[in-house]
C-alpha cells in the first residue's frame, strides 16, 4: 500500500506526539520552535496547545508546513556534532579558574546584538562567572559526570526518523536509555524497589526506555531557561526551591499562538510559582491566553536528579 503524504496545514501543523503536561515533551515542543525561529526568522513561526486525548498537544501556527517539509527543516537545521552546537561551551565552563569564565562572559556581551545573542542567551542559562563552576542549570538532571557525554551522544545519534517519532506519533519508548538521555522523562526515575535490575547495571537501558529525538529537540529549549546566581547555586527561570525535598518546576500552557519572546516572557511569571494559585491569579493568567500550568518536583534518588510526574496547579 502506498502511503499517501501528509498535505499541509491550513490552520496550523498539530505536533500530536508531544504532551505538554510531561517535561520532555514540553521542552522538545520549545526546541521544535525555537529550531524554527532561527531558520525562519523571528515571530514567523508561533505556537499554541490544544486539547487531545486527554492531555495537551501543540500545534504550529504561521506556516504551511507539512509533516515532512517539517522534519526536512528540522533535520537540516539541527547540528549534528556537540562541536557544532552552541551547547559546546559546557566544557569551557568547566574550568576551575574564574578569570577564564568572566572572559568568556566579557565576551559573550561584546559580541551580543538584538538580532544574535546565542552565545550570550546559552551561557546565561548554563552557568555563571561569579559561582564554582559545579553550579548547574535546575533543568539538568543528568549527573554532572556523564552529562556532556549524554549531551554528545544524542546530537550524534539523532535521525530524521527519532524526530518524526517524537513529533507524530505516540510515543513508544523502543530507544535504548544508556548514554544517550538528558534524563527529563519521569519514567526514568527507576529506582531498585521498582525494578527486577539494580539501576546502574539495568541491562533494559541499553535497548530501550528513552525517545532519543525528544531529548534532541529539547536540548535547544535549555537556552530559554536563564540561570542566576543564589549563594553558590544557580536558580533557573520556572524553578523554585534548591534542595531535593522543595526543588520544582512550574510552565504554563497556552491556547492562542504566540512567538519565542511572549513565550519566554510567560516562562518567567510570578503567578506561576504561588504554592496556591489562587483564582484571582487564575484569571490573570487567563487573560494572558495560560489555560493550564503544570508542576513538578526535582527529586533526588541516590546522586541521580529526577523529576516527578506533573501534576495540574492551574
Amino acid at each position: 500500500m502506498t502511503t499517501q503524504p501528509h498535505p499541509p496545514q491550513q490552520d496550523g501543523l498539530p505536533l500530536g506526539g508531544l504532551d505538554g503536561t510531561n517535561p520532555l515533551g514540553f521542552l522538545a515542543a520549545l526546541g521544535v520552535l525555537q529550531t524554527l525561529d532561527s531558520t525562519s526568522g523571528s515571530g514567523a513561526i508561533r505556537m499554541k496547545w490544544q486539547p487531545a486525548h486527554g492531555t495537551w498537544t501543540p500545534v504550529l501556527i504561521g506556516s504551511t508546513f507539512s509533516q515532512e517539509s517539517l522534519l526536512d527543516v528540522l533535520d537540516n537545521a539541527l547540528a549534528k556534532t556537540i562541536d557544532s552546537h552552541p551547547i559546546r561551551i559546557l566544557a569551557d565552563l568547566d574550568t576551575d579558574h574564574p578569570s577564564e569564565r568572566r572572559e568568556m562572559f566579557e565576551q559573550s556581551v561584546t559580541t551580543a546584538h538584538h538580532q544574535q545573542r546565542l552565545d550570550a542567551d546559552w551561557l546565561a542559562a548554563l552557568g555563571s562567572d561569579i559561582i564554582p563552576s559545579t553550579a548547574i542549570n535546575q533543568l539538568q538532571t543528568t549527573r554532572r559526570d556523564y552529562h556532556y557525554g549524554n549531551l554528545t551522544s544524542i546530537i550524534n545519534k539523532t535521525t530524521r526518523e527519532h524526530l518524526r517519532r517524537a513529533i507524530f506519533s505516540a510515543w513508544d519508548y523502543t530507544d535504548p536509555l544508556d548514554n544517550q538521555s538528558l534524563h527529563l522523562d519521569p519514567s526514568e526515575d527507576r529506582r531498585h524497589a521498582h525494578q527486577w535490575h539494580q539501576p546502574s547495571g539495568d541491562p533494559d537501558k541499553k535497548k530501550s526506555g528513552g525517545m532519543l529525538g525528544a531529548n534532541r529537540l529539547a536540548i535547544e529549549a535549555f537556552a530559554w531557561f536563564t540561570s542566576l546566581p543564589s549563594g553558590e547555586a544557580l536558580r533557573t527561570v520556572g524553578f523554585t526551591g534548591q534542595r531535593s525535598h522543595n526543588t520544582r518546576w512550574t510552565w504554563p500552557i497556552w491556547n492562542v499562538p504566540l512567538a519565542v519572546p511572549v513565550i519566554r516572557s510567560l516562562l518567567m511569571l510570578m503567578e506561576l510559582q504561588d504554592d496556591d494559585v489562587t483564582i484571582d491569579a487564575q484569571n490573570r493568567l487567563r487573560q494572558r491566553g495560560i489555560v493550564a500550568a503544570y508542576r513538578t518536583s526535582r527529586i533526588l534518588v541516590g546522586k541521580t536528579p529526577n523529576f516527578t510526574p506533573a501534576r495540574r496547579i492551574a
